[in-house]
C-alpha cells in the first residue's frame, strides 16, 4: 500500500467516524430537545388529569396587593394633609418632600381644620411607566365635616404617586375633582304583572290561583320565615337554604319577564324570571322591604325556584336614563 493510499484510507476511516459521531450528537440533541418538550407537555397534561390549575391567581393576587399598597398610602396621606396641625407638620414628610410642602401656609391651624370620617380610594390607574418607576393616579373619596355635629360633606381628591423600589411618594399636592355623576338607569325586563295574594283575617296568604304566583309566595314564605316546606318550592339542585329571619311576609308586587298560563303548566324546561317585592316583619319586630329576582323552571310538570338571581334582568338595548343629582339638604 502506497503512502497516498494509506492516507486516503485514514481519511475515509476518520470521515466515517466523524459522520457517525455527528449523527450521534444530532440524535442526542434531538432526544434531549424532545425530552425537554415532553417534560413540559407532560407537566401540562398532568395538570389536566390532576385538576392542578395554571397559576393565574398568583400574578392576579400580586397585582391586587400592588394596588392595595398604593391605595392605602394615598388614603393615609390625604387624611393626614386634611387634618394636619402646626405641631404635626413634619408628619407630612412621610408623603411629600420639603419642596412640595413649601406651597403650604407658613402657619397651620393649632387644631384640626376638619374631621375626616372616612377616606377611601374610588379609582386608581397607572398613567406612566418609567425605566425604574411607575406613576399612578388615585382618586380618594373623603367624607369630612368641620365639627362633630355638622353634617358630613363628600369631596374627591386626586393625587399622583410615584412607585419604585424605594417605596411610595406623592408627587405634588392633591387637587379637588368634581363629584362623579349620579349614574343612569335601564328599565327592568319584567313587563308582565302577576297576581299577588291577599291576607285573610288571620294574616295568612290566600292562594292566587296562578301557579307561578303561588310558587313564588310559597317559596318566599318558607325561605324567610320558620314555616318550613322549602323543598316543595325550591329545586333540590338550587342549593337554597332557608334564612328564617322574619316572623311574617307579604308579597306586595310580582312581575315576570314573560306571560305564563294561570292554571296549566308548560313543558319541562320552561323558564320564567320574576321580580318579587316583599314587605316583611323581622324577628326583631322591625319592618323591612326587599326585592327578590328569581328564576323558576318547570320540572316534572311542576314550577320550582331554581335560583335567586344575582341581579334583576335589565333591558340592555334601551337608552340610558341619566339620574339628576340630588338637591343638597333634601
Amino acid at each position: 500500500m502506497t503512502t497516498h493510499d494509506h492516507n486516503t484510507w485514514m481519511t475515509r476511516t476518520w470521515q466515517r467516524r466523524l459522520d457517525r459521531g455527528g449523527g450521534i450528537v444530532r440524535t442526542t440533541a434531538t432526544i434531549i430537545g424532545f425530552a425537554a418538550c415532553s417534560v413540559v407537555a407532560l407537566n401540562v397534561i398532568w395538570g389536566w388529569f390532576t385538576s392542578t390549575p395554571i397559576d393565574v391567581a398568583g400574578p392576579a393576587q400580586a397585582t391586587v396587593n400592588h394596588t392595595d399598597y398604593i391605595k392605602s398610602y394615598a388614603e393615609k396621606c390625604i387624611r393626614r394633609l386634611l387634618t394636619v396641625t402646626q405641631d404635626q407638620r413634619n408628619s407630612l414628610l412621610d408623603c411629600w418632600t420639603q419642596s412640595d410642602l413649601a406651597a403650604l401656609p407658613a402657619s397651620l391651624p393649632a387644631t384640626a381644620p376638619v374631621l375626616v370620617d372616612s377616606a377611601r380610594t374610588t379609582k386608581i390607574w397607572r398613567v406612566a411607566r418609567y425605566p425604574e418607576a411607575e406613576q399612578w393616579q388615585v382618586i380618594v373619596e373623603v367624607s369630612e365635616r368641620p365639627y362633630l355635629s355638622a353634617p358630613a360633606h363628600t369631596s374627591y381628591k386626586q393625587l399622583s404617586i410615584l412607585f419604585s423600589k424605594y417605596g411610595r411618594r406623592v408627587i405634588g399636592l392633591p387637587a379637588s375633582v368634581s363629584v362623579p355623576g349620579s349614574g343612569a338607569t335601564l328599565p327592568m325586563a319584567y313587563g308582565v304583572s302577576l297576581p299577588v295574594s291577599t291576607l285573610d283575617a288571620t294574616g295568612a296568604a290566600v292562594a292566587t290561583k296562578n301557579l307561578v304566583s303561588d310558587t313564588v309566595i310559597g317559596f318566599l314564605t318558607s325561605y324567610l320565615t320558620p314555616a318550613g316546606g322549602l323543598d316543595r318550592y325550591a329545586a333540590a339542585s338550587s342549593g337554597i337554604q332557608p334564612v328564617a329571619d322574619c316572623t311574617a311576609i307579604h308579597v306586595t308586587a310580582l312581575l315576570a319577564n314573560t306571560a305564563t298560563p294561570d292554571q296549566t303548566v308548560p313543558d319541562d324546561g320552561t323558564t320564567v324570571k320574576v321580580l318579587a317585592t316583599v314587605s316583611e316583619t323581622t324577628t326583631a319586630y322591625g319592618p323591612r322591604s326587599e326585592q327578590y329576582p328569581l328564576t323558576l323552571t318547570v320540572s316534572s310538570s311542576t314550577w320550582a325556584v331554581t335560583a335567586i338571581d344575582p341581579s334583576p334582568v335589565l333591558v340592555g338595548t334601551a337608552d340610558l336614563a341619566p339620574v339628576a343629582p340630588a338637591t343638597p339638604g333634601r
